[in-house]
């Protein structure tokens, strides 16, 4: 380092012509990541915690340096190793009218463990300023441990499994960790990330237990990384585990791998959870992630029932009023949603007729996006929802655009078929029903469809008929001609639903939820062999 200001006397601290420093700055900002606190400049290093913690970095001090005069000023920069010796050392800047100075401490001239203090004052060559305030800050250059433990219990899908997160620092102490089941971090995460991210945790007493539903049967693995106060992270450790087969059937409507249907509705905060859960838990999917700009599921229309990519459990779609995008976010398979980005599927380009015979789109109502569409619902196969080896079928999209009904199926993975079928006629009947997809509830394999219609809130039933290879469509031409199975005024009931059997007496039920999330179930009555046959709704249970 360079040694000293240029020759000149010192002028008196209160000499209004002496150039002046301000706002002393230290970046990375010197903090306590565990507690998301940070401080460009600790003035008492025994106060609370004491001062902040850099990790392995180099160091860059700034200030705001001026002359009165507006003459070209040199900024000394002096550092303080208040731990070894008390040795003081000083590096200054050149000549410059530039107000901010700045100079890089590098990181090999500072200790692991050590405790350092700045200062900065300026000279215009005759007279020199006051220093700033000592700045402190201490330093850890060793990156924290970390390892993931389990009892010897057998893991199975559907059931949560207990892992123990791990993780030691001779430093600045452990803060928090991010656990994951794939292998590459990303670069960036903190430990403030736990207010949305459920996989990022503390590490009370250097510990912390995790719970894991693992969604499908095989080997799995729990990756972890730890990061200590200064910021260091660790080098990522993982452990193996092998998830047996689960005995509880695959289900339609399932978010979590139980083998039972489940609802979601919004919470009062806009998160989407599942009723009678905790609150204070991480939500199935946070209201900052739904689609479009309003930061809630309440103001999006969402649907669970299958898959569009190989799961045994649902994954959800979404699509926000006037909003090109329909999106897919991807079951992270404990029932959680929002671990990654959505995805966007693709809106079918070509056009048929229940016959089969291509129709065009544009003469039919169907747009180039999703933006005109008011009405999305997973339906389930259209061929039938018998699984097979215990394998559900792929779901299908049905949808209302334009006042018309279309069904669009799975087509690559994750994304649906480019062409798009018409069961509605070309006209706009079907304009502010709202679609609910029970299952099957009229005496066969195919799914029924039920809607509400915006006038009255009658809920009517529509049924496949035909074979699986044929199957036939036209009681869905008017959303007037079904039977009805019970009135839920929409203004008595702003957001009803159906995801299958709720109950657990074989028959599919309806769901009513309140703006708070209170779910009233209202049971399906009728019989169940060899399928069930819902003939209507009972009161509420």
């Amino acid at each position: 380092m360079a040694i000293g200001l240029a020759a000149a006397q010192p002028a008196a601290a209160t000499d209004p012509a002496a150039p002046t420093v301000t706002a002393p700055r230290t970046s990375p900002a010197p903090g306590f990541a565990g507690e998301g606190l940070s401080s460009e400049c600790y003035t008492d290093p025994y106060s609370g915690s004491g001062a902040g913690w850099v990790g392995l970095n180099d160091v860059t001090t700034r200030v705001t340096a001026t002359s009165p005069s507006g003459a070209q000023l040199r900024t000394a920069f002096q550092l303080w190793d208040t731990s070894y010796g008390g040795s003081r050392t000083e590096q200054s800047t050149s000549w410059s009218t530039y107000p901010e100075a700045s100079t890089v401490l590098s990181r090999d001239l500072l200790k692991d463990g050590g405790r350092y203090a700045w200062r900065a004052r300026a000279t215009d060559g005759k007279l020199t300023g006051p220093y700033t305030a000592w700045c402190h800050f201490r330093v850890d250059h060793t990156p924290p441990t970390a390892e993931v433990t389990t009892d010897g219990s057998p893991k199975k899908v559907g059931e949560e499994a207990t892992f123990t997160l791990k993780g030691t620092d001779t430093g600045s102490e452990i803060a928090c960790a991010r656990w994951q089941d794939t292998p590459v971090f990303s670069v960036g995460w903190s430990c403030s990330d736990g207010a949305t991210d459920s996989r990022v945790v503390r590490l009370a007493d250097g510990s912390a237990d995790i719970r894991v539903k693992p969604a499908t049967w095989g080997s799995q693995s729990v990756h972890l990384q730890t990061m200590d106060n200064a910021g260091n992270v660790s080098r990522p450790a993982r452990l193996d585990y092998y998830a047996q087969p689960s005995t509880a059937p695959a289900s339609f409507g399932d978010i979590d791998a139980d083998g039972r249907p489940d609802v979601l509705v919004p919470d009062a905060e806009g998160n989407l959870r599942k009723p009678g859960s905790n609150p204070s838990a991480a939500p199935n999917a946070r209201a900052g992630a739904a689609p479009g700009e309003s930061g809630s599921w309440a103001a999006v229309q969402y649907t669970h029932r299958g898959t569009l990519g190989y799961q045994q459990v649902d994954d959800l779609l979404a699509h926000a009023p006037g909003n090109r995008y329909l999106s897919l976010y991807r079951n992270a398979g404990d029932g959680r949603f929002t671990e990654q980005a959505p995805m966007t599927v693709g809106k079918p380009t070509a056009c048929r007729d229940t016959a089969g015979r291509t129709i065009d789109c544009g003469q039919h109502g169907l747009g180039p996006d999703w933006s005109k569409v008011t009405q999305i619902a997973a339906y389930g196969s259209p061929r039938g929802d018998s699984a097979v080896r215990g394998i559900l079928p792929d779901t299908s999209v049905l949808f209302v655009e334009n006042g018309r009904l279309w069904l669009a199926e799975r087509g690559s993975t994750n994304d649906l078929d480019d062409r798009a079928t018409l069961l509605s006629g070309n006209d706009t009947r079907w304009a502010g029903h709202e679609l609910l997809t029970p299952g099957r509830a009229q005496g066969s394999d195919f799914p029924t469809l039920w809607a509400r219609s915006p006038q009255d809130g009658a809920v009517r039933a529509f049924s496949v008929t035909g074979t699986p290879d044929a199957p036939v469509f036209s009681a869905f031409a008017d959303p007037a001609a079904g039977p009805v199975l019970t009135t839920l005024a929409p203004a008595a009931h702003p957001r009803v639903g159906s995801d299958g059997d709720l109950t657990g007496d074989g028959l599919p039920d309806l769901w009513s939820a309140d703006a708070a999330g209170k779910v009233t179930v209202f049971p399906g009555t009728g019989t169940t062999t060899p399928y069930p046959t819902v003939t209507g709704l009972g009161p509420a249970a």
